[in-house]
C-alpha cells in the first residue's frame, strides 16, 4: 500500500535538475525588473527622501526612532520599528552621498530574487527532498505573482523583503538544529535560528510569526503529529505513565519548541518595551472598520477584507497602492457582499476540518504546511491582536502569497492522479504567462507618482486617497488647476480629510487668497487638533492677513505638538522680522539649523539680517558655519562675498563670487555683483565683461545695464 502510495505521488508534476530550476526562477523573478529606473513614489518620500534618519542623523537615533524618523515615544508615531531596514537605505545614502532612486529600486530587484531562490530551499526542505518537483514549480509562482509589486517596485517595501529573507534563513538554521549530529552544532543552529528571527523583526514587525511555521514543521514533518493524533489524544485518558512516556519519547521536540516559544516571547516583550508599551494611535479614515461600535460589524467586515486579500492572492487583476478612504465601503446593512464572507468562512472551515480530521497522508502534511506559511504571517495585519493603520496593503501579502503558491502546486500534484500532465502543466504555463506580464506592467506604473495615482483611478474611483494624491502629484509638477480641482473631489468624497485641506488651503495661500485659505486651516485644526503643519499654514496667512498675535500663538501651538519643526522655526522667525523683534527672529532661524543643519534659507536670512544691522563679523561668522553643512550653496558664497566687498576685502570676495557662479552659472545678478566688485576695483575690464554676461542671460536687467553704462561714462571720462 505504501509503495502505491509512493508512486502516485512520483508520478506527478515533472523534476527539473537544480541548476536548470535556479535559472529559470532567477529569470522569473526579473518580471519586476522594468521599475529598475523608477523614482521616490508614494511613501518613499516620508520614509526615505524626507526621513532625517535617512540622511544625517546620528546612527544611535535610527533606534529609537520609528520606520518614518519620528520618535517611538511621540504620540504621532506608528511605532513600526524596522532600523535595520532604515539602515539600509543610510548605506545607500552614505556610498553615493546622495539619494539616487535607481540604486534603491535595483537592490530590491536583487532582494527578490536572492527571496526567490531561499524560498527554493525552504520549500525543499518543508516538504523532503523527494518534493522537489513541488517546490519547485511553487517558487516559480511566487517569483512572478504580481501581488509582490507593491514590495519590489515601491522602495519601502525593502522591509517585507529583508523580513521574508531573514525569515527563510531562520527556517534553514531551525532545520539544521533538528538533524546536526553534534550537540554543539544542534545548539549553535538553534541561536542562530532565533538571531535571525531577531533580525527579521528589526526589518519588520511579521518576522516574529516565523516562530509558528518553524514549530508547525517540527510537529507536522519532522515528528509526523497531525491534528487528528492531538484530537485523539485529548479524547483519550491516558495516564500519567504514558504521559511520561510521551515527554521522554519526545523530549528533544519540547527542548525545541521550548526553547524558540520562550525565545519568541522575550523578543515580543522587548518589542513591547521599545515601543513604550504603548499602541498606535490612529484615525478613522486609516482603518474604519476598526471603529465601529458594533463589534459583529467590525468581524463582518473584517471577514469581508480577509475576503479581498484571498482574492488578490487568486485574481490579482484589480492592484490600488491604498485601500483606504471609500476604496471598500464598510458593510452596515444587510449586503451582497456578506454572500463572500460565508463562502469564504466556508471554504477555510472546510480545509480546517480537513485537516483535523484526515489520518496519514503526505498531502495533508505539505497542506497543513501551505496554510501555515498563509495565515501565520498575516495575522499581524488582520486586526486580531491590534488595530493596524490601512485597510488592506498588498505588499503584506508578500511572505503569505508564499504559502497560498504552495498550496496551488499541491492541488495541481494531486490533480495528476486524475487529470493528464500535460494538460495541468499547460495550464499552470498559461498562468505564469499572465502573472509574469501582469507584474512587468504594474511594475511600470510604479515608476513614476504619476502612473501610479492615475492607475488607481481604475480600481478606487470613490477613494478620496486616490484623488488627494494625484492632487499632489500635480501641484509638485506644478499644475494648480488639476491639484485644486482633485484636493476639491477628495473633500467631496471625504468632508474630513483635513490633510487634503491642508493641502488646498497651501494652493490658495500662494495664489493670495488668504481668506479662503484661512478657512480651510481652521477646518483642518478643529478636524485635528495637533495638526503641526496645519497651524504651521495658518500662522503664515494670518501673518499675510497682518494678524500678527494671532499668527505667533498659531506657530507655538504648532510647535507644541511638534517641537522638532525646522520650518515652522523659520517662519516664526519671518513673522519677528516683520515685526522688526531682531533678536527673536535670528533666535528662531537659530532653532530652524540647529534642528536641521541644511536649511538653506533660515541660514541665508540670519546672515542678510546680521549684515543689514552692521554685524559683519558676526554675520561673516554664521556664514561660514553655514558653508560646513551647505559647502555646494551658491547664495551663501555670494552672500559672503557681498558682505566682503563691501568691507573692502576685494580679494576674498572675488573668490567667493567665482564660487557663487560655478555652482549657479544661471545667476545675473551674481554677475551683476561681480561686476560692481570689479568696478570699484578699477578692473574696468573684468566688470564690463561681467555685466554683459548678466545681461545676456537676463536682457531686463535695469542694474547690469545702469552699470554697464556707467561703466562706460566713466571709461570715456577717463580717456
Amino acid at each position: 500500500m505504501k509503495e502505491n502510495m509512493s508512486s502516485k505521488l512520483n508520478a506527478g508534476l515533472p523534476d527539473v535538475p537544480l541548476p536548470l530550476a535556479l535559472l529559470m526562477i532567477i529569470l522569473l523573478s526579473m518580471c519586476f525588473a522594468n521599475s529598475y529606473n523608477g523614482e521616490f513614489v508614494f511613501d518613499d518620500s516620508e520614509a526615505i527622501v524626507n526621513n532625517e534618519d535617512v540622511q544625517n542623523t546620528p546612527l544611535w537615533d535610527i533606534f529609537k526612532n520609528d520606520f518614518w524618523g519620528t520618535k517611538l515615544t511621540n504620540k504621532q508615531s506608528h511605532k513600526s520599528y524596522r532600523p535595520l531596514t532604515i539602515l539600509t537605505f543610510r548605506l545607500h545614502f552614505w556610498l553615493r552621498k546622495d539619494l539616487v532612486a535607481q540604486d534603491y529600486h535595483i537592490i530590491n530587484i536583487i532582494l527578490h530574487t536572492f527571496v526567490c531562490i531561499l524560498t527554493l530551499a525552504v520549500f525543499n526542505i518543508l516538504l523532503g527532498r523527494k518534493q522537489n518537483n513541488i517546490a519547485f514549480f511553487a517558487t516559480a509562482l511566487f517569483a512572478v505573482h504580481p501581488i509582490h509589486t507593491e514590495a519590489v517596485s515601491g522602495i519601502v517595501g525593502r522591509a517585507e523583503l529583508l523580513c521574508a529573507l531573514f525569515m527563510w534563513i531562520s527556517i534553514l538554521c531551525y532545520h539544521y538544529s533538528i538533524y546536526a549530529k553534534k550537540l554543539i552544532h544542534r545548539w549553535f543552529s538553534m541561536c542562530g535560528c532565533i538571531t535571525f528571527i531577531a533580525i527579521a523583526m528589526l526589518c519588520k514587525e511579521t518576522g516574529i510569526t516565523v516562530m509558528g511555521i518553524c514549530c508547525i514543521y517540527d510537529l507536522i514533518i519532522v515528528n509526523r503529529i497531525l491534528p487528528s493524533d492531538l484530537v485523539v489524544f485529548k479524547m483519550k485518558q491516558s495516564s500519567y505513565e504514558e504521559i511520561k512516556h510521551i515527554i521522554q519519547r519526545k523530549q528533544k521536540l519540547l527542548i525545541r519548541l521550548f526553547t524558540l516559544v520562550a525565545s519568541s516571547l522575550i523578543l515580543i516583550f522587548s518589542r513591547f518595551c521599545i515601543m513604550g508599551f504603548r499602541a498606535p494611535t490612529f484615525q478613522p479614515v486609516d482603518n474604519p472598520a476598526s471603529f465601529m461600535n458594533n463589534i459583529f460589524l467590525r468581524m463582518l467586515n473584517y471577514s469581508y477584507i480577509y475576503c479581498l486579500n484571498a482574492w488578490l492572492l487568486i485574481c490579482p487583476q484589480w492592484l490600488c497602492f491604498d485601500w483606504s478612504m471609500g476604496c471598500i465601503p464598510l458593510i452596515t446593512i444587510y449586503d451582497k457582499r456578506i454572500i463572500f464572507v460565508l463562502l469564504f468562512w466556508l471554504i477555510l472551515g472546510t480545509m480546517f476540518m480537513y485537516t483535523f480530521t484526515s489520518c496519514e497522508n503526505e498531502y495533508l502534511r505539505y497542506s497543513i504546511i501551505g496554510l501555515t506559511m498563509l495565515i501565520i504571517p498575516f495575522l499581524p495585519a488582520s486586526n486580531i491582536f491590534f488595530n493596524v493603520g490601512f485597510v488592506l496593503a498588498e505588499r503584506t501579502l508578500y511572505i503569505p502569497s508564499a504559502g497560498y503558491c504552495l498550496l496551488i502546486v499541491i492541488g495541481l500534484q494531486k490533480l495528476c492522479n486524475r487529470v493528464p500532465v500535460q494538460c495541468l502543466l499547460f495550464l499552470y504555463t498559461i498562468l505564469m504567462v499572465l502573472f509574469f506580464t501582469k507584474s512587468w506592467i504594474r511594475s511600470e506604473q510604479w515608476k513614476t507618482e504619476t502612473t501610479l495615482f492615475r492607475s488607481a483611478l481604475h480600481v478606487c474611483p470613490l477613494n478620496a486617497k486616490v484623488h488627494y494624491n494625484i492632487a499632489k502629484n500635480a501641484a509638485d509638477i506644478g499644475n494648480s488647476t488639476l491639484a485644486q480641482y482633485e484636493y476639491r473631489e477628495a473633500l467631496r468624497l471625504n468632508p474630513t480629510y483635513a490633510q487634503a485641506m491642508n493641502n488646498l488651503g497651501n494652493l490658495l495661500k500662494d495664489q493670495g487668497k488668504y481668506e479662503e485659505a484661512e478657512i480651510l486651516f481652521k477646518r483642518a485644526i478643529e478636524l485635528q487638533e495637533d495638526f503641526a503643519t496645519a497651524w504651521m499654514n495658518l500662522g503664515i496667512v494670518l501673518s499675510a492677513l497682518k494678524k500678527y498675535k494671532e499668527s505667533e500663538n498659531s506657530y507655538l501651538t504648532a510647535l507644541s505638538h511638534r517641537s522638532k519643526y525646522p520650518d515652522c522655526f523659520y517662519n516664526l522667525g519671518v513673522l519677528y522680522l516683520e515685526q522688526k523683534s531682531y533678536n527673536k527672529a535670528l533666535k528662531a532661524w537659530e532653532s530652524a539649523t540647529r534642528q536641521r543643519k541644511t536649511h538653506r534659507r533660515a541660514w541665508t536670512n540670519m546672515i542678510l539680517l546680521l549684515d543689514d544691522l552692521g554685524m559683519r563679523e558676526e554675520a561673516l561668522k554664521v556664514a561660514h558655519q553655514a558653508l560646513r553643512f551647505l559647502p555646494d550653496d551658491a547664495s551663501i558664497h555670494f552672500n559672503i562675498a557681498n558682505i566682503l566687498g563691501k568691507a573692502g576685502n576685494f580679494v576674498e570676495a572675488e573668490v567667493h563670487f567665482k564660487n557663487a557662479i560655478s555652482k549657479n552659472p544661471t545667476d545675473a545678478m551674481f554677475y551683476t555683483n561681480l561686476g560692481v566688485l570689479y568696478h570699484r576695483w578699477n578692473r574696468f575690464r573684468e566688470a564690463e565683461y561681467m555685466y554683459k554676461q548678466a545681461l545676456e542671460i537676463k536682457p531686463e536687467l535695469n542694474s547690469a545695464r545702469n552699470n554697464l553704462r556707467k561703466l562706460y561714462s566713466l571709461k570715456t571720462a577717463i580717456k
